[in-house]
């Protein structure tokens, strides 16, 4: 009886520090021309793919995460993902994921997180735009407090190089997009 009772109580505990990402992992690409890009294994952040429409705008047409999918108490336990990119001192540490994409893309880097309430929490997310070059490596970097919020901002790992973005509006959507 103590034994089950104290079992309990550990998957209880660890349990209740367990969040789950559920949209599917980034897939690296496979061209001689591939940019490389690394996040933090933490937290919630995913890359969002768009096409530009005939009408001029843009819709989303890909979704995927950079991040962990699964962490226990805070920490990751999928994900840790290298690929050999240059070290560099926005994202360090022993949770990382690295992948390669292709160049030329419209993305959207977006980072989910709950702002804390008196009476409810909120959704809240920050993002930046970009179109990554041929053979470049990128660093995407969240930084943010607990009363101000998060940002998200993509870097260049070489300091020579200028981001380059896209701007426009993106396309309405339907309630099922």
């Amino acid at each position: 009886m103590y034994g089950k009772l104290v079992i309990t109580g550990i998957i209880v505990t660890l349990l209740s520090g367990c969040t789950a990402g559920f949209r599917p992992s980034l897939e690296d690409y496979k061209g001689s021309d591939a940019a490389r890009i690394r996040a933090a294994s933490d937290g919630n952040t995913a890359l969002q793919f768009y096409e530009k429409q005939p009408s001029g705008c843009y819709k989303k047409v890909l979704e995927r995460r950079v991040t962990a999918g699964l962490a226990i108490l805070g920490l990751p336990v999928t994900g840790n993902k290298k690929i050999g990119m240059p070290e560099s001192s926005n994202n360090k540490g022993i949770f990382i994921n690295e992948f390669t994409i292709k160049p030329g893309q419209l993305i959207n880097v977006i980072h989910y997180w709950t702002q804390a309430g008196y009476y409810q929490n909120t959704e809240r997310a920050a993002s930046a735009r970009f179109i990554p070059q041929p053979n470049h490596d990128y660093d995407i970097v969240v930084t943010g407090s607990e009363f101000g919020g998060d940002s998200v901002s993509v870097r260049d790992l070489d300091s020579s190089a200028k981001i380059v973005g896209w701007e426009g509006n993106y396309c309405p959507s339907g309630i099922l997009d």
